[in-house]
């Protein structure tokens, strides 16, 4: 029950998520105001395909918020089931969502060639995406709860 648990938790914790990705985005530098990653790895993986040609916009995005969602959802069921339900608290899920970004984007996502490693990315870019993974897991942890 603590993984369906964690991954309902996951899948919900992703909208707040976006919410504070897409509003801390206007913050950065005119330079860095770029896509952020989820709608990033979905044109990287598309172009990888060969699909680019045959997605429009509409289609991008939804793949973008399933995608996204999806993510949120399975990761979020790797907390419940190693955290549980008893063990799950706001502290310890905003400690996953760091452990998900350093892995994601230290090493998961660079090494799939999706997303430059946050090593190479800027500063103000890793801490927007440092705060928005808190925020997932902050709400991943109150919401895993038992």
């Amino acid at each position: 029950m603590s993984v369906l648990r964690g991954a309902a938790a996951g899948l919900a914790a992703t909208v707040p998520m976006t919410i504070a990705m897409e509003a801390l985005r206007v913050s950065l530098p005119r330079e860095q105001f770029r896509r952020m990653p989820p709608r990033e790895i979905v044109d990287r993986t598309v172009e990888k395909a060969g699909e680019a040609d045959h997605l429009d916009e509409v289609d991008r995005i939804a793949i973008t918020t399933v995608a996204h969602l999806a993510f949120g959802a399975a990761a979020g069921a790797i907390y419940g089931g190693i955290a549980g339900s008893r063990r799950s608290s706001v502290l310890s899920g905003i400690g996953y969502g760091v452990a998900v970004w350093a892995l994601a984007y230290g090493v998961g996502l660079p090494s799939l060639g999706l997303h430059p490693a946050a090593a190479h990315d800027t500063r103000d870019r890793n801490k927007v995406l440092i705060a928005s993974h808190i925020v997932w897991g902050a709400t991943l942890g109150a919401l895993s709860k038992g």
